[in-house]
């Protein structure tokens, strides 16, 4: 075919130009007017009235103020987590709302004035317009209403479920509002008296509320968003959103967030999957939308509604404006109208070219022939033991689904970014993103010290094994390995809450035995202060006869010959000499074992710290996997949480091999 060589000269520039014009689409603008990268988790935003002051609330114990051009203007380290930030008409006047169950004032220059403690996790707060009243929530369902001279609640009140998040509005009379998670939006006065109550259809994760009180906005779990009217709680309108969000009660963090002007004419929305949508106040119609690139976990809008602000799990902080907004939505549709016919043609062009030259070139037919003969020769020889393959499918199917592919898979997801439903390639950054996490880099030191506290422990139920392995009568052996072994019966989960019992500061055993001693000064909250939480996790257990270890070294002693013991014993050899020189490397077997499970316990320790303190207080406990564990549950970074498996995997393989390599008994050996 003499033309052949023309046409796919010709096709292979179609495909150059349709490449062309797929990658040179013209960029979305700019993200406004600053976009940083915060280190952790956002989970709360605010804006003076003329965008002039934007804080920022993280994961990282920190709040910080940017100026309009995300210049840092100050920040703020309290003792944990920062839920919920919020800041005064002219910006002079900041509340934070941490998880250290606190909730502080700061003024213009970052400074702390008062500090308001609660005795549950403060989720949210909000600052009225000239900064003299603040609205706080705790974990505990209950709403303070706080004076900011003194920082002491002039009412508070219970609710029926915990509010997720606060607002308030006005100005010479100032009221308060809470969304909380029986999917009621509630009014309270300048007195504390409840004026209305608003039922929606889901737990409420966010409010937003306008200059004088005549709309609130709410978003609900259920991806819902509805205007509510602020002066009888009748619903406006209620719209759920283009692209669908579907959420369950772990994802409230980042589900739907909301916030509305000073006017009500413009409603800013964030949802879980990445959009930022501005709507229509009047009838909830989209204005304009936009792509975070990861989950929204808060949104913020200035008081004239030209400054927007938006946060993602990824700790990305977006600051623009209403005119950036429009063009980068301008410049989305366009982009996506000439992906929609570029793609399509750009892969019908590759298909004829690649057909065209198999089907009309001597090169093509002998690539062919070449590509399909090696799969055709296996296929025949798998038909020939056709009844062999069938009987052994199902353990082979059974052993990839659920052997094979969730460590593939977990593989494959750490290098993407991944949120259970959308995944896209990101190559290294996820691992990236790990060297940048504190939580995890303080859970290898914590793990660490784990680890070593476990190799420790081994010395006790060694040492127990010793003394039944020489108890003379062997009724009393079998009775006292016995007890040894019954509380392996009982579930581990009942032995650290019964622990946690122990370490109560209130009713606690611990420190009821401390104070019937005498010793009132050594009381303390165990699990709950930062020098004693490790320590207290370590000692569960105590005196840690492991009825596991314990059988290990009792079965690797009686496997020992007697003549040894015999020939010892003529030599005059101690009970210190014959444990060191014979006991000792005929049980290195064991403890190489012994080692090695410990060494992966400590690496994968998530049970006890969970159960007992959560990482807590502040970041002292974290543990990789306890991070691990909350990226994919609480924010739903499975391609992070999969990136730091792969880690956790790679250093268990690593110890594993050196354990092997270097631990080594007498019978090996000779062997």
């Amino acid at each position: 075919m003499p033309g052949l060589p023309r046409l796919r000269h010709i096709t292979l520039s179609l495909i150059f130009i349709a490449c062309a014009a797929i990658f040179s689409l013209p960029a979305l603008a700019q993200s406004g007017q600053w976009e940083q990268q915060i280190g952790d988790v956002v989970y709360s935003t605010a804006l003076s009235a003329d965008g002039s002051v934007q804080i920022v609330g993280s994961r990282n114990n920190r709040a910080a103020a940017y100026d309009a051009q995300g210049n840092l203007l100050w920040e703020f380290k309290p003792g944990s987590t920062v839920w919920g930030v919020s800041t005064s008409e002219d910006g002079q006047w900041t509340a934070v709302a941490s998880e250290d169950r606190n909730v502080y004032l700061l003024n213009a220059q970052g400074e702390q004035v008062w500090a308001f403690r609660s005795t549950r996790i403060m989720l949210d707060v909000a600052v009225s317009r000239d900064g003299s009243r603040i609205f706080a929530s705790d974990e505990g369902r209950i709403v303070y209403f706080l004076d900011r001279e003194t920082g002491e609640p002039l009412w508070q009140a219970t609710l029926s479920n915990i509010a997720d998040r606060v607002t308030i509005y006005g100005g010479s009379t100032i009221r308060a509002i809470a969304g909380n998670r029986d999917s009621q939006v509630i009014l309270f006065g300048p007195d504390g008296k409840q004026l209305w109550q608003k039922q929606l259809s889901d737990s409420v994760l966010s409010v937003g509320v306008n200059g004088n009180g005549t709309s609130v906005v709410a978003g609900t779990l259920d991806g819902k968003v509805t205007l509510i009217n602020g002066a009888n709680s009748d619903t406006v309108w209620q719209i759920e959103l283009p692209n669908e969000v579907v959420c369950n009660t772990r994802e409230s963090s980042n589900c739907v967030k909301v916030a509305i002007s000073a006017d009500a004419s413009r409603i800013l929305v964030g949802t879980i999957n990445g959009d930022v949508y501005l709507l229509n106040g009047t009838d909830g119609s989209i204005v304009q939308t936009q792509t975070a690139g990861a989950p929204v976990t808060s949104v913020s809008i200035s008081r004239d509604g030209q400054t927007l602000m938006f946060a993602t799990r990824e700790g990305i902080v977006n600051s623009t404006n209403t005119a950036v907004a429009a063009a980068e939505f301008a410049a989305a549709q366009e982009r996506q109208r000439n992906l929609t016919i570029g793609i399509p043609v750009a892969l019908l062009l590759v298909l004829a070219v690649f057909t065209g030259w198999v089907r009309g070139t001597e090169t093509g037919r002998n690539f062919w022939t070449v590509q399909i003969r090696e799969p055709r020769e296996f296929l025949v020889r798998v038909w020939r033991s056709r009844t062999s393959y069938i009987l052994i499918a199902p353990t082979i199917i059974l052993l990839l689904i659920f052997n094979y592919y969730p460590a593939a898979s977990g593989l494959y997801h750490s290098f993407t970014e991944w949120d259970g439903v959308k995944t896209e390639w990101a190559g290294l950054s996820q691992f990236q993103a790990l060297l940048n996490s504190q939580y995890f880099w303080i859970g290898v030191q914590n793990a660490l010290i784990l680890a070593i506290a476990a190799f420790v422990k081994l010395c006790v139920p060694l040492f127990v094994a010793e003394l039944i392995f020489h108890i003379r009568s062997t009724s009393l052996q079998y009775a006292i390995r016995t007890m040894f072994i019954i509380p392996l019966v009982v579930p581990g989960v009942v032995g650290i809450l019964l622990w946690v019992n122990i370490y109560d500061p209130n009713i606690g055993l611990l420190n009821q035995t401390l104070t019937l001693l005498g010793l009132d000064d050594l009381t303390r909250s165990w699990l709950g202060d930062k020098t004693t939480a490790l320590p207290a996790i370590i000692a569960i257990g105590l005196p840690w006869v492991g009825p596991f270890a314990l059988l290990i070294f009792y079965g690797g002693l009686i496997s020992i010959p007697q003549e040894l013991f015999d020939a010892a014993k003529v030599d005059g050899a101690t009970w210190w000499t014959r444990f060191w020189r014979i006991d000792l490397p005929l049980l290195m077997s064991q403890v190489k074992l012994l080692v090695i499970l410990a060494f992966i316990g400590s690496v994968q320790e998530f049970q006890s710290i969970f159960l007992t303190t959560g990482g807590g207080p502040g970041s002292s406990t974290y543990t990789p996997a306890l991070e691990l564990y909350y990226q994919a549950t609480r924010f739903n970074n499975y391609g992070l949480a999969s990136a730091m498996g792969t880690v956790l995997f790679i250093v268990i393989l690593g110890g594993t091999i050196i354990n092997l390599r270097y631990v080594r008994s007498q019978t090996e050996y000779e062997a």
